[in-house]
C-alpha cells in the first residue's frame, strides 16, 4: 500500500495560478493534495475559486492549512466554497489509498511576529507561544504515521536562501525536536527563496513546498512504515540545541 501525494504552497491564486495550472496539468491523479498555506494572494476569493477547479483534476482528496494570505476573515467563504478540507490548528485522521495518516495541520508560528503583526493582530506573541506548546503536545501524543502541515517553517534549516536576519520571521524552530523524536514527515511553505527543499534526520523529513521556490510541486509517497519516495533531494542533518531566543521567551 503506497499513498501518492503532492505537495505544494504559495501558489497566491491568481498572481501565480497560471504557472500552477501549467506545472501540474501532465502530472495526472493524486491519492491526495496537500498545501501548505497562501493559496490565495491578499484573500481573494475568486483566486481560490479559480484553483479549486484546477485541484480536481488532480486528486478528490485537497487539504490545505491557511497561510498568511489566506485571512481569517476570508476563511469562512473559503470553506462554504466546498472541496477543499481546512485544518487550522485541527487534527484530520484519513485513510488514503489504504495508509492510515494523522495530518496536524496550523498556520505555525513565528520566532519573532513581524512588525505589522505586532501593530495589527491583538496577542499575537501569546497566540504563538499557545500554538507551539499545541503543537508540540499533539505531535508527540501519538505514535501514528504523522504529517506535519504547517504554512511558517517548523524549523530554520530549510530557510538557507533566505536573509539570515529574516528567518525568525519565517519560522521557529522549538518544533524541530518533537518533529525528530516523533518521525514526523513536516511540510511547510513561506520561504519562497530558500535553496534548501528538504532535510531529513533520522525517519523525520521536513519539507519545504513553495512553490514559488522552484515552480514545481512536490510529489511523495508514503507507506504505512513511512515515506518511500520523494521527487526531490533531501540533505541529512542533525538537529542540536537551537541556542537562542524563541517566541517562548521573546518580549519577556
Amino acid at each position: 500500500m503506497v499513498a501518492k501525494l503532492l505537495v505544494t504552497a504559495d501558489i497566491h491564486s491568481p498572481r501565480y495560478f497560471a504557472r500552477f495550472r501549467e506545472a501540474v496539468k501532465d502530472l495526472g491523479r493524486f491519492n491526495a493534495v496537500l498545501i501548505a498555506g497562501d493559496l490565495m494572494e491578499d484573500g481573494k476569493i475568486e483566486g481560490l475559486k479559480i484553483l479549486i477547479d484546477v485541484l480536481k483534476k488532480l486528486s478528490d482528496t485537497v487539504i490545505a492549512v491557511p497561510g498568511n494570505e489566506d485571512y481569517d476573515e476570508v476563511l469562512p467563504r473559503a470553506k462554504n466554497l466546498g472541496f477543499i478540507r481546512w485544518l487550522n490548528d485541527e487534527v484530520l485522521k484519513i485513510t488514503v489509498n489504504g495508509v492510515p495518516l494523522r495530518i496536524i495541520g496550523s498556520r505555525g508560528a513565528l520566532e519573532k511576529p513581524t512588525t505589522w503583526q505586532l501593530r495589527n493582530i491583538p496577542h499575537i506573541i501569546e497566540e504563538y507561544r499557545r500554538r507551539i506548546d499545541w503543537l508540540k503536545r499533539t505531535i508527540a501524543s501519538s505514535r501514528e504515521l504523522t504529517i506535519l502541515l504547517t504554512h511558517y517553517a517548523p524549523t530554520f534549516k530549510t530557510l538557507e536562501g533566505e536573509d539570515p536576519r529574516i528567518w525568525p520571521m519565517l519560522g521557529v524552530r522549538d518544533l524541530e525536536d518533537p518533529i525528530v523524536k516523533n518521525g514526523v514527515i513536516a511540510i511547510h511553505g513561506h520561504a519562497h527563496n530558500s535553496v534548501t527543499r528538504c532535510v531529513k534526520a533520522g525517519n523525520a523529513y521536513i519539507i519545504n513546498a513553495s512553490f514559488i521556490n522552484t515552480w514545481k510541486p512536490i510529489i511523495l509517497e508514503v507507506g504505512p512504515q513511512g515515506l518511500t519516495s520523494l521527487s526531490i533531494e533531501c540533505r541529512e542533518v542533525r538537529v542540536e540545541d537551537k541556542g537562542g531566543p524563541s517566541i517562548l521567551d521573546f518580549m519577556k
